[in-house]
Formats: structure tokens, sequence, C-alpha cells
């Protein structure tokens, strides 16, 4: 990239507090015309709010946005920075669900009051942009009935129909299969090809390293550095990222599993979804101090299979064991009394209590028993001294535990999770996206943690998006697919291609079927 290249946008000192929390800190960054910016750091760095600032979601407290030269005004809305050019996709989608492809891309151009949107014009001109970048979209087709890469190209083709060059991506490809990513790799190329500028917001630095141009390092609200991609390394951004030298991720040390069966599921089938089985006869066992992984792209049935797992989906027929007790129809409550943990995928609505005290939501789940009660009555300095021994143990990053939990970054919310599940004496752990939109140094010690539970004897089911996540804690995975279970594989038999392939539906292994899924998104046999 010439450095005489025209500047797209130019954000000057940006500073944003929210409450006493100081995000952003006099924070300033120049993206050039067709580039691709890689935005990194650590879990409250500062990066999706800079962006959020850039496309009118948020207002700086002070601070000058220019693009291509022109400084943006006072009323700066997303509104406008669509008119100036700018798109975004969030980590999650702004999509209407039960809306079509083709209403979900124009509803953006449409006027309050205009009675005729003109479809067949909007519908000729987005086939063309179909065709034209390989995306495997039918425009009559729900949002909702489509698989998540197919969701994401529906964002992108919304993004270039209404005229964005200047593209904002926040962890794209959290929810992809291996092929899918290379895909949206190669798309990003190519736009840049095509003059677009792409600020592309991960903390999956190998992803950075394969596109960026330039990658910027973000850490406590500062710019720490922009570096030139070629002329630096992983190793040396993320020592960046963290204030400390990085070391490259060693192997981990799993147990031997056990003899003994942590828990079986047998020919499981839930309520319906949409006119559907979301889990439809599925059976495994799991043995005690074995981490199984669940691979399988979102929307599979992985959900679901959780929530019947700890009880807040009904299983219609099939039977869940646990510690070789029939499970099937016991409550919550009673599965977690025998010793079933869970940590959810939505730790911000399933794992925490926002409003509640770091302290409270370690116990919330056990606060009726001893020694944090006694006759009805909480036993505050039990509750206190659980806190603060977690707080050592799982290193929470926290003024006191006497503050509410929502004030607390993601990656230590989840370290509040896993203290209680850990703590609490569980034999079998459910992981849903145990690491998901956490940075790799919080994202590491959730992973230890875990192994060391295995360490212990406690069976881990791992349900993860994350195929190297999967691909380094677990002794064998399972590959869902609508419901099903079309692959099981032991630690000796990984293979990243072969998982992808049946994480899209195709079992026969064949190199015709890998390249017909090494596009943007999955093709249509990807349908869940």
């Amino acid at each position: 990239m010439a450095d005489g290249a025209q500047i797209a946008v130019s954000m000057r000192d940006i500073s944003k507090s929210f409450g006493d929390v100081l995000a952003l800190d006099g924070v300033s960054l120049e993206l050039r015309e067709g580039e691709i910016r890689a935005l990194v750091g650590e879990n409250g760095a500062g990066k999706t709010t800079l962006m959020n600032i850039l496309y009118g979601m948020y207002r700086a407290d002070s601070g000058t946005i220019s693009i291509r030269g022109a400084e943006v005004g006072a009323d700066w809305s997303p509104r406008k920075a669509i008119q100036a050019g700018i798109g975004m996709i969030h980590q999650h989608f702004s999509l209407i669900p039960p809306y079509t492809v083709l209403e979900n891309v124009v509803m953006p151009h449409l006027t309050w009051g205009q009675v005729a949107p003109g479809w067949s014009q909007h519908r000729q001109k987005l086939e063309e942009l179909i065709a034209a970048y390989g995306f495997s979209l039918d425009l009559d087709d729900r949002v909702e009935d489509i698989p998540v890469g197919q969701q994401q190209e529906t964002e992108i083709l919304k993004m270039l129909y209404q005229g964005a060059t200047i593209l904002i991506l926040d962890e794209p490809t959290a929810v992809l299969t291996p092929q899918q990513i290379d895909g949206l790799l190669e798309l990003l190329v190519r736009l840049r090809g095509e003059g677009h500028s792409v600020v592309l917001i991960t903390h999956k630095l190998k992803e950075a390293m394969a596109v960026a141009d330039r990658i910027t390092v973000c850490r406590a609200g500062h710019v720490i550095d922009t570096v030139e991609r070629a002329g630096t390394s992983l190793e040396d951004v993320a020592g960046m990222m963290v204030s400390h030298t990085w070391v490259q991720r060693r192997e981990y040390d799993l147990p031997v599993p056990g003899s003994d069966v942590a828990l079986e599921v047998r020919d499981l089938v839930t309520a319906m979804v949409e006119g559907e089985r979301a889990v439809h006869g599925m059976s495994f066992e799991m043995r005690s101090g074995e981490i199984l992984g669940i691979a399988g792209v979102s929307g599979n049935g992985q959900t679901e299979l959780a929530e019947a797992l700890v009880g807040q989906r009904k299983a219609v027929r099939g039977r869940i064991v646990l510690g070789g007790k029939d499970a099937t129809r016991w409550s919550i409550s009673r599965r977690a009394d025998a010793g079933l943990g869970s940590i959810p995928e939505s730790r911000e609505i399933y794992g925490c209590v926002g409003d509640m005290t770091l302290a409270e939501n370690l116990v919330y789940d056990r606060c009726d028993k001893a020694p944090f009660s006694r006759l009805g009555v909480l036993n505050r300095r039990a509750i206190q001294d659980n806190a603060g021994e977690a707080i050592q143990e799982f290193d929470v990053r926290t003024p006191s535990a006497a503050v509410p939990v929502c004030t607390l970054s993601g990656g230590n919310q989840q370290k509040v999770v896993l203290a209680r599940v850990l703590s609490g004496g569980a034999k079998v752990v459910l992981a849903s996206q145990p690491t998901r939109g956490l940075d790799f140094a919080a994202t590491e010690f959730v992973r230890e943690q875990l192994v060391a539970a295995a360490q212990k004897g406690v069976g881990v089911l791992l349900i993860s998006s994350d195929l190297e996540e999967l691909l380094a804690l677990s002794h064998r995975m399972l590959i869902m697919y609508r419901g099903r279970v079309v692959g099981e594989l032991a630690r000796g038999e990984f293979d990243v291609s072969r998982i992808g392939l049946l994480m899209a539906g195709q079992t026969d292994g064949s190199a015709a079927s890998c390249a017909s899924t090494a596009t943007v998104g999955a093709g249509k046999e990807d349908r869940t």
C-alpha cells in the first residue's frame, strides 16, 4: 500500500465514556482507500466502540471524524453514515428473521409511506449482484430459514446494495465453517481490489495476518500502534495487545478418560422448532474426565441440545442419563443437584444477572443451601468469603465483590460463570460457546479451566463454533448437521477439511464437494 494513498476515514482524538468507564481516550485512526485494516485488542480495548462511533451509533464525547476530507457534523447518525458510503455488520446480525432476503436488503431503501417499492427492479439488480459475487442466496428465502453463512451473505449484500465503499465487519468469522471463513477472506481481498476500504475487527490474529494490509492494536481505550502486516509477526501483535510477551499456545495436558459413563443420551428428540425437530434421534456417551466436542455450523441443533440436557427444553422422545440415573423428566434444579453444571452460550442473558453483585451471582443457584443460608436467612459473610476466594482463584478483575456484574467486561463475566459452575461440585459440565467474544488471554484461561476440570474427573461436553478450540481440547468430536450426528472422530482422526465438509452436510468427502463449499457462505445443500 503506497504511503501516498488517499485517506477514506480520519478519526482524530476520539474520546468516549460510559458513566465512570473511559472506553476511548484520545484515539486517532486513519483508513486508506482500498486497504484492509485489522482492528485487534483484548475485550474492552475499545475496538467496537470506536467503529460504532464511526458508524454513528454512538456520539463521541470529543474529537473529529472526516470522511474523504469532509468533517462530519454533530448530527452524525447511521443513516448519514450509510449515505456517506459506510456499512457495518455487527457481531449479532441486524436482520429481521421472518422477512425474506429481498425484503431485508431492500427495506433500508424505502421511504416512509412509500406504496410501491418497485420490487421487480430491486430484484433484478440484486440478482446481478448475487451472480457477480457468487453468493448462494435465494431472494425469496426467509432469513430465519437459511444457515448463518447465508445470513452473513445477506448482510454483505445489503451493504453493497446500499453503495457502501467503507465496510466494517465485527468478528465476522465467529460462526462459520473453515471453508466459509476462507471464502469470506477471499471476498474481502476481492472487495479491496475493487477499491473498497475494509475494517476487520477480530480476535483471530491468524485471519488478520492473512488478509490485512495494516493492523491497529488497541489496549485499554488507546491505540498502541499501527503496523504493516508484512513487517510484523503474530507474536509481535499479540504482545502489543496484552503488554507482555505472548507465548505460543501450548499443547493441553488432556487426561485419560475414566471408564464411568458421566452422561448418556439415547435417541433424543426435542420439541418442534419452526416445524422441524432441532434435535432428531441423537445418541452418544461421555465418560468421566472426557472432553467431548460438538461441532457444527450454528443453527443445526446445538442450542436445542444444550437446552434439552439442562432441562430448559422438553425431550419428546429418548433418554438423558446422568450419573447412571434417568434424568429425562427431571427439573433444572434436580439436574443441577445431581452434578450437572451449565456454562450457557449467552452469559449476558442466561449466565449472569446483570444488576446483582458479583458475590450474589456466584451463589444464586445454591443460595438456599449451607453455608450460604440457614433457615431461609442468607449468610452474608459466607457469600462474601466465597466471592473473595473465587476472585483470587479465577483471576476476576473487579474493584470489589459488591459491584454489579454488568459492569465487568465480557471476559470477567465469563470467569464469574466459570467460578460458579466449577466450584459447585459439578460432575458433568455443559460448556456452550464458552470463549465466544473473548480475547485470546481470557480464551486461554477458560480453556485451561475446562482441562483442569477434566483432569479432576469431570466430564465436559464442549459445544463450540470455534473449530480450533474443538481440535485443541476434545478427546472425541461429534459433528452435528440438521439435528443429527453425521460424524464421529477420535482425536487421532481429526482433519479440518473433513470436519468442514461434515459441518456443511456433505459426507462423501470428495474433492468436488470440498470445492463446492469453498465460497462465501454455504450452498443450498447447507440449509437447516
